[in-house]
């Protein structure tokens, strides 16, 4: 599969426009929630017609819930200071729902859907797309060509998110108001966060090659790799969830709001 997070790029453009970037990204990640989480979806149904509007579309709706209510507000608190004292104003709290922008919200999460299925469309055996360019199905060298966009397309899905967000960092002035996150409780928080998912990291490649042993093909050496992003992503998700949540506690006993950031650029 193309790398889950790469899908967010297809976000980007979303940014200057009206749907809402969230949403998009959040769709966009949406069909592959199975992979790493035991949730009842069925990984099938998520990338299929008629039945994502069941499954992928809602399980969007919740990622894109648990961003806002969630995350988002915890975000300077478990960022680096760098990064956080950049974070948008707005993180810092919820603006009123409206009609308007609920139907922008579900067409975003909509469309972020949709670039999923038909990203994997060209990157998966059998799909549609192997089917309309059957040279995607061919052996190009060691791999079929299906097989070598799925990996060009992650690595460049990546490295255009990481770019965009060096250029953000760069473009974008800290605020040099105290910072919510500067709080006692909020960095131990965060230094327990970074290594608890150093952690995961390390597990999570590290696990697969003691229980399957050391790969020795290809075949065996992209398994170990699945195992790897599937679970311990899966185990990351949890750890910041849990860390998001200790940050709303810490905010919760001390009585005061989250820190406001500068506005986005």
């Amino acid at each position: 599969m193309p790398f889950t997070v790469s899908h967010a790029v297809v976000a980007l453009p979303a940014v200057r426009g009206p749907l809402p970037a969230a949403a998009v990204a959040a769709g966009a990640m949406a069909p592959d929630v199975p992979l790493f989480l035991p949730v009842g979806l069925d990984y099938a149904a998520t990338h299929a017609f008629p039945s994502l509007f069941a499954t992928a579309l809602p399980a969007a709706g919740v990622l894109l819930g648990v961003w806002l209510l969630l995350l988002r507000p915890a975000a300077d608190a478990l960022l680096a200071a760098r990064i956080a004292s950049r974070l948008p104003r707005a993180w810092a709290r919820l603006s009123r729902p409206t009609v308007r922008g609920a139907l922008l919200a579900l067409a975003a999460l909509l469309v972020g859907v949709l670039t999923h299925v038909a990203w994997d469309a060209f990157t998966h055996a059998g799909r549609l797309g192997t089917e309309l360019l059957p040279a995607l199905a061919e052996q190009w060298g060691p791999l079929p060509g299906f097989r070598w966009i799925q990996y060009a397309s992650s690595i460049g899905g990546m490295v255009v998110l990481v770019v965009a967000g060096i250029r953000w960092l760069r473009r974008t002035e800290p605020c040099t108001a105290p910072r919510a996150g500067a709080r006692p409780g909020e960095r131990a928080l965060r230094r327990a966060l970074a290594a608890t998912l150093a952690l995961i990291g390390l597990a999570a490649v590290l696990v697969p090659v003691v229980v399957e042993g050391v790969p020795r093909d290809v075949d065996a050496l992209r398994g170990v790799v699945f195992a790897a992003i599937t679970r311990g992503g899966a185990a990351a998700a949890v750890a910041v969830l849990l860390a998001a949540l200790a940050v709303r506690l810490v905010r919760g006993r001390a009585g005061r709001p989250a820190a406001t950031a500068p506005a986005a650029p």
